[in-house]
């Protein structure tokens, strides 16, 4: 019996030791869940005012230099082909973080969080996205000639993806969110076929290297209502995603010429 009494005894202790950790992993829950709300399937997922705010915040702090980067790009051009590319691409970066920002927004104030002004941005949101692609792409398909495949026949391909996709998006805005999510891989894949049949390889790492960041970062974008401020974290791969691509625009494709070259070829502008 008094065996037994000490091994009850020990199992009560265990109990006793057991209680505060399970305590405080609900609280650890609890906690988190200030932070995000639950998964949504079939609509759009509705953020915490924390996850509101640092939506905002990831990139309306980027418009400005988005700005500043786009008026670079141009003032650089050389080529008429040059400087067609840095305003179409230029200003998909305004434009991408521009609608964003905008979006998350009207969906932190509360009197739009509802409405049919929010429904249309968050729309044209997500149909920015398809744009900036084919604009991230377009620089080097002008600029750089391929080995064996149509630079031309490509970007009416990549943009006549863009344009279905966006109308997709329209029609089917949030129903079919794993068909949205291939949509915008499918668009973001095809053109780096192209890219890699290239003759002049150089900037392709860091292209590489930007995609490789906004493929990882679909995770996160998927993980709303998982992993808290997962759409926030979305937002800064794409921030450095798009500043590779940019470094790799500016620095190989975007070449300032010497004086002398530039006043002696009439095909500069």
């Amino acid at each position: 019996m008094h065996i037994q009494k000490r091994a009850v005894s020990t199992d009560t202790c265990t109990d006793d030791v057991q209680k505060p950790t399970v305590l405080n992993e609900q609280k650890t829950h609890k906690c988190w869940r200030r932070f995000m709300n639950a998964r949504a399937t079939d609509r759009a997922y509705i953020p915490t005012e924390y996850e509101h705010a640092a939506n905002c915040l990831t990139h309306g702090c980027l418009i400005i230099p988005a700005f500043i980067a786009a008026q670079r790009l141009v003032i650089r051009a050389n080529t008429t082909e040059e400087y067609w590319s840095s305003i179409i691409y230029g200003n998909a970066l305004i434009l991408l973080f521009s609608f964003s920002t905008i979006f998350h927004c009207s969906c932190f104030h509360p009197t739009y969080r509802d409405s049919r002004l929010r429904h249309l941005l968050h729309r044209i949101d997500r149909a920015v996205i398809y744009i900036f692609i084919s604009s991230s792409y377009t620089p080097w398909l002008l600029l750089r000639p391929a080995q064996s495949i149509s630079i031309s026949t490509t970007i009416t391909i990549v943009w006549t993806m863009s344009l279905l996709g966006i109308t997709y998006q329209l029609l089917y805005h949030e129903r079919y969110k794993f068909v949205e999510t291939c949509c915008y891989i499918i668009v973001g894949l095809f053109p780096a076929i192209v890219i890699a049949d290239m003759v002049d390889h150089d900037g392709i790492f860091e292209m590489a290297l930007g995609g490789l960041i906004f493929f990882s970062g679909v995770f996160f974008f998927k993980s709303d209502g998982i992993i808290p401020f997962a759409h926030a974290i979305w937002h800064c791969f794409v921030f450095f995603g798009a500043a590779i691509h940019y470094y790799a625009v500016y620095t190989y494709l975007i070449v300032p010429l010497p004086p002398k070259i530039r006043d002696n070829n009439p095909d500069i502008q």
